[in-house]
């Protein structure tokens, strides 16, 4: 049998996971959780994807930062691109470790707390969001900063903590980050415009757009 990826087109998570998958020709096979819930049900209580696993070999791999360096680590055939995807120093890969755990964490939970009240995917809160809105603002500062005197998060070029931090900004851009938000956020904008058509994830951007409109509070 077969490695496989669980994952869900419904999450963000996923997202690099599945790039990394197919980016390498590597061998594993990639499964909609909705396609195996009773397998991956049992094998994951906590139902969370991604999640790795070969039965045979004993593999099971959850958490996305684990996942992204096991992914890269061992499909990656050429060690200088490895280097460069996750650190040539040690500096550099703590670094990496820091921006790819902030993205999946932190940041996505800030940013998934201020959407998805906004598009009915929670229940809406006017105080909750509100303090939302302001928690993620400051992440999103902090990104516009750094970003203003950096080409790229962490070094001269594409690393893995550009890929991961992208698929979370994904979810912004997909539903709330319209123009009006790209002109208060311009070094952001251009950043993860740069990224998306980066060839470790252009295809799954190729028929992605940025809003055009901002959803409004429900009355």
């Amino acid at each position: 049998m077969s490695t496989i990826l669980y994952y869900s087109p419904k999450y963000i998570r996923p997202i690099i996971p599945v790039c990394l998958v197919q980016y390498f020709n590597a061998d594993i096979q990639i499964v909609d959780i909705d396609d195996d819930m009773e397998n991956f049900a049992r094998d994951f209580p906590l139902q969370q994807c991604p999640s790795l696993i070969n039965r045979e070999t004993g593999l099971y791999l959850t958490e996305t930062v684990s996942i992204h360096q096991y992914l890269i680590k061992t499909f990656c055939k050429n060690p200088e691109e490895v280097k460069k995807l996750l650190g040539s120093t040690i500096l550099e890969e703590s670094e990496v470790l820091r921006w790819d755990a902030f993205s999946v964490s932190d940041f996505l939970n800030r940013e998934v707390n201020y959407i998805k009240p906004l598009i009915g995917m929670m229940p809406y809160n006017a105080d909750a969001h509100a303090t939302a809105k302001k928690q993620l603002d400051v992440v999103v500062k902090i990104f516009e900063d750094h970003l203003k005197s950096h080409q790229f998060l962490v070094s001269d070029h594409i690393t893995l903590a550009d890929l991961s931090v992208t698929s979370s900004f994904f979810f912004g851009f997909n539903f709330a980050y319209d123009e009006n938000w790209s002109q208060q956020y311009p070094n952001i904008t251009r950043w993860y415009k740069e990224i998306i058509k980066s060839p470790y994830v252009a295809k799954f951007f190729s028929d992605k757009q940025q809003t055009k409109t901002v959803p409004q509070p429900p009355k």
